[in-house]
């Protein structure tokens, strides 16, 4: 499920629409009730807050994942993750450490 329609928003919403969305779904998920909802709500807001995290989602897809356990996770259910070039190319620019 892409950030958008976890949001309830189109594609080409932009960020008025996508804050208010946000702000009706914590609504109907709050933190204190439905803290796996909120969580998964937060993190669709997050991939697409701004107009340049919206365009790299685009070009890029959703960010790569941030630990073994979460990929864990994403593997044990029946979503597919894609990782796009973008995010990986500032790791492999990185100058490598010596142990």
């Amino acid at each position: 499920m892409t950030p958008f329609e976890t949001l309830g928003v189109p594609e080409t919403a932009g960020d008025d629409a996508i804050h208010a969305a946000y702000r009706a779904s914590v609504r109907e998920h709050p933190p204190d009730r439905d803290p796996d909802g909120f969580q998964r709500l937060r993190a669709a807001f997050d991939e697409i807050a701004t107009a340049e995290k919206r365009q790299a989602y685009r070009l890029f897809g959703p960010q790569p994942v941030e630990s073994l356990a979460s990929l864990a996770a994403g593997a044990a259910s029946a979503e597919r993750h894609f990782v796009g070039p973008g995010p990986w190319l500032a790791v492999l620019r990185e100058p490598r450490r010596r142990a």
